[in-house]
């Protein structure tokens, strides 16, 4: 059982661990649930604890690679080695929704919002025997930990066609590399209206 807990100061994320197998996320303030606004940020960040408690393999020589969850674009103009967790689309889960509760006239109505997260996760690192070694535990890693928040949220490999990758690479701005696709599904974002 993987047990971590997610710690928020403010906007900072200091000691990170997160919960993921209850369906919340603890801050020092109060509990983030997988289904209020923060839920986006708070399914990238348990992906990214994951994987930096998991790909670490002193045998296959890496150690010190790091999981951010910035852009391959953006980790290579910083200059950094890392493996990028990149949260490029959030698709909307149709008939997925929660039917409005009944209300008057003059109250809104409340729907939760199903939606699918769908990440890129690239390995930016020199060593092309490097990146491919990352990239084969990052699928074991994923594929060994396909729930999160006790069975609430998938993930699941997404099989990206060519011309697809090509063209998020091309909004990038940057020549192709190998990567793979993930989604994270069902995420729920609950309605502020009561």
């Amino acid at each position: 059982m993987t047990r971590l807990v997610l710690w928020l100061h403010g906007s900072a994320v200091s000691t990170v661990q997160v919960m993921l197998n209850s369906g919340v996320l603890f801050s020092d303030e109060r509990p983030i649930t997988m289904s209020d606004y923060s839920a986006i940020s708070g399914v990238s960040l348990a992906l990214r604890e994951l994987l930096n408690k998991n790909i670490h393999l002193s045998a296959a020589g890496l150690g010190d690679i790091g999981v951010e969850l910035r852009s391959p674009k953006e980790l290579q103009e910083a200059g950094l080695s890392a493996v990028s967790v990149w949260l490029y689309r959030i698709s909307q889960v149709v008939g997925m929704n929660k039917p409005p509760e009944p209300r008057s006239a003059n109250e809104g109505q409340r729907t939760d919002l199903a939606v699918e997260l769908h990440y890129l996760v690239t390995p930016v690192l020199p060593d092309p025997v490097t990146r491919q070694t990352v990239l084969g535990r990052v699928l074991q890693v994923f594929h060994d930990n396909p729930v999160l928040s006790g069975g609430e949220l998938e993930i699941s490999f997404e099989a990206l066609a060519l011309q697809e990758l090509s063209g998020l690479w091309e909004a990038l701005s940057e020549p192709y590399q190998v990567s793979v696709g993930y989604v994270v599904r069902v995420v729920r974002i609950e309605s502020r209206l009561a």
